[in-house]
Order: C-alpha cells, then structure tokens, then sequence
C-alpha cells in the first residue's frame, strides 16, 4: 500500500474514474473547467480517502508561490516589544498554520528600513502577502505595495479599497473614559502616541467624546504625546513630563497601551502617587502582564491574536484569488475592570 506521501494525482484520478487533467482543476479549485458538483464532490472525497497531499514545492513554482506571509513588525525603538505584536504573532500562524501556509517576520527599527524591506519583498518576492500594523495618515507603504504584493492592515485607513481588520477604537477609547467619569474623575489625562497614527486619531475622538457628553472641557494640557512609539519607558517619561508641567494634576489617566500604562505607574509611584488612591489608571490591550502588575491594570481587551488570524486568513484568500467579503472587519473590544481604576474597592 503507498503511503500518503507516495498517492499521486494519477492515483486519485484512477480511484475516481476521471482524467488527470479534471483531479488538477478540482484541486486548484480552477474555474476555467466546465466539472459537475458530483464530479467534484468525488473527487475531493477520493482524494481525502487516499491521503494525497500536493507536492507544495512543485505546486508552488508553477503558481509562482512562496506560501509564506510576511508580518511588518516594528522591533524598536522602544524595548521590550509592545506584547500586542506577540500575541498578533500568535494569531496569524494560527490561520496560517489551518491553511497549510508560514509566516515569515520582517521585522524592522523604523519606517525607512521597513520600506526598504518591503521593496525587497516584492522585488525578491520573499513573500505571497503581507500584513501591515499602525497604519498612518499618507502612509507609504500602501502605495509601494499597491499592485505588488496582497496586502491586509489591521488598524483604520482612508482608503476603501485596502483590506484592513480593527476594532472599533472611538467606541473603546470612550467605553475607558465614561468609566473614569463614572468612577468621579473629571480631570483624565490621555497619553497616546504621535496623532498620525489612526489608532491614536480615534481613541483620542473616544476620549474627547466622552469628556464632551458628560460636560467636562477637553484640556489639551492633559494630553501627552509618548515620544517614540508603545513601550514602558515612553509612558513613564510622558506621565513625568505631564506631572511636571501642569498645575493641577490629573486624578486619571488613560494610556494608549499597557505599556505606557505600566510607565505611568512607575512615574505615579515616583513622584510619591499612589495608585488608584491618587491616580487611577487605565490602559489598552489585556496584556500577560496586566493581571499580575502592582496593582492589577484595568485595561481595554482588544483581542489581537483574533484581530491577526482574521487578518491572515483574509491575506490568503485575496493571495489565493478568492472573493473577500466584506473588506472590513470589526473585532469586539471589552473593558476589564481590575484594582488600578479604583472600582474594586
């Protein structure tokens, strides 16, 4: 008997009473053929009875395939990794894995180098696709990559005809911010990354909407720019710098990231605040760290292993050909509530 690894299309082909040429068109799942449902449905059986699996190598020469997905994953400037990208890392060889397909990380230091390997991707094609994070206002690489490579964004762009999977940031941003209010807050600091970024455009509008609905003024002395990107040691220059030049310091805080989140902490804790009991903080993701850190941070669960495999698994549809419907998608965020806000006592 031949083992999985030895059926050929030959050996489906004579199981199913078809031509070679009829088994190489269900399997590709080609539309050029004129082959019946029955016909079709006979031979996927066959082939499943009998274990063929594709020869990928030569399978993905004739198609011009790599087979492999490409992850645009910032390594710096700010360590250690914001765990979002982890946990999205996680999420796309999930639904890569499903659909026999790797992924490959590219990973780069800031949007030059990225750029550069993004070019590089599509000259050497290294990659089938690519997945994009922290989509920006003008952002280059949509149209490098634009008739070069199949490309997914997760994050908000202007533009319709880009693939993008996200969450609804205005909705959770002003989910956060009521819940302070709601808590008697009514001075709430924001700190965020550059505002040319989509996420921090619209959780900054969340913010600033809850604040307009409960009739408190949007100070803008209470919002602070992180410098750089995601990370502990941003958060915690940004909350000393905020603490160090407003007259009448905030009583909360809403921080982008846990990261940031966490840095604000240790600035709070410096500067002799105690947390909530002086400021209350609030972060965004749910990370590993959150439950366990001093004390536990309330944060928006953003989902972003789910963001990443719906995310691939859309790549490797539109790399594949298939019709993707709808172009956008929006994954539920939710509010965990822990000792860091307040609310627990």
């Amino acid at each position: 008997m031949k083992s999985k690894s030895a059926v050929t299309i030959r050996d489906v082909a004579k199981a199913a009473g078809v031509s070679v040429a009829t088994v190489s068109s269900v399997l590709n799942n080609s539309n050029q053929t004129r082959i019946s449902p029955e016909t079709r449905e006979r031979v996927l059986r066959v082939a499943r009875e009998l274990g063929y699996r594709p020869r990928r190598v030569a399978q993905g020469l004739r198609k011009g395939l790599t087979y492999l997905v490409g992850l645009s994953i910032p390594l710096q400037p700010d360590p250690p990794l914001s765990p979002f990208f982890y946990e999205a890392v996680s999420g796309a060889l999930k639904a890569a894995k499903e659909r026999g397909w790797m992924v490959s990380i590219l990973g780069f230091k800031d949007r030059a180098e990225e750029l550069t390997l993004l070019r590089k991707a599509i000259t050497q094609r290294l990659v089938d696709g690519v997945l994009l994070f922290d989509p920006q206002e003008s952002d280059p690489r949509f149209s490098l990559l634009k008739g070069g490579l199949p490309f997914v964004v997760i994050g908000r762009t202007d533009d319709p005809e880009i693939y993008t999977v996200d969450n609804d940031n205005v909705q959770a941003a002003k989910l956060a911010t009521q819940h302070l209010i709601h808590l008697g807050h009514k001075r709430i600091a924001f700190v965020h990354i550059p505002l040319n970024y989509f996420t921090a455009i619209d959780r900054l509008e969340g913010y600033r909407q809850a604040l307009t609905e409960a009739g408190l003024p949007f100070r803008k002395e209470l919002l602070i720019e992180a410098d750089g990107y995601y990370g502990v040691e941003a958060g915690y220059r940004a909350m000393l710098s905020l603490l160090e030049k407003v007259k009448e310091r905030p009583t909360a805080v809403l921080a982008m990231d846990d990261t940031l989140a966490l840095g604000c902490i240790q600035a709070a804790a410096e500067k002799g605040l105690k947390v909530p009991d002086d400021l209350a903080v609030v972060g965004f993701n749910d990370s590993a760290f959150s439950a366990h850190c001093e004390p536990p941070l309330t944060t928006v669960r953003i989902f972003a292993e789910t963001l990443a495999y719906y995310a691939v698994d859309m790549l490797l549809r539109l790399i594949q050909g298939e019709v993707v419907a709808p172009s956008r998608v929006t994954v539920p965020t939710q509010l965990i509530v822990r000792k860091s806000c307040g609310a627990m006592r």
